[in-house]
């Protein structure tokens, strides 16, 4: 079934409204480890911004770091290549728990949330990278 939008609804969705609340949802995420399952430093984001030559300036508040380096991301067409980056950090930290439930059996089920939120964490990068595509072709059709 093709779901026809009116020319309004395609102006909102080509105006980026949706990548922006996905990439809201994901800083909230990530700002979080109990949410996310891991650690991500404001330095991680720094350094994954300047490898990409995105602008960034650390400040206190991580979720709205992470937000603001995505936006800006987003506004370069940088935002695939971030939220690759992003992926690659999140599953070499997956990694990382996983040796250790290897090293440590009994420590597996203390580490399986980490683990879990972790994937959790994957598919929502997954979900704003497919949010940005959606918005690419709402935009081409404009």
């Amino acid at each position: 079934m093709d779901i026809k939008y009116s020319r309004e609804e395609l102006a909102l969705f080509a105006s980026g409204y949706g990548v922006v609340t996905a990439i809201r949802q994901l800083a909230k995420t990530m700002a979080s480890p109990a949410k996310c399952g891991v650690y991500i430093s404001a330095v991680d984001m720094y350094r994954i911004a300047e490898r990409l030559g995105i602008a960034a300036m650390p400040r206190n508040d991580r979720q709205w770091f992470f937000e603001e380096v995505m936006k800006t991301a987003f506004d370069a067409e940088k935002l695939p290549q971030l939220l690759a980056e992003l992926r690659q950090l999140v599953k070499s930290r997956l990694e990382e728990l996983s040796a250790l439930t290897r090293q440590y059996p009994r420590s597996g089920r203390f580490l399986e949330w980490s683990l879990n939120r972790g994937q959790e964490l994957l598919r929502r990068i997954d979900d704003v990278e497919r949010a940005y595509m959606r918005f690419l072709s709402y935009k081409a059709k404009l």
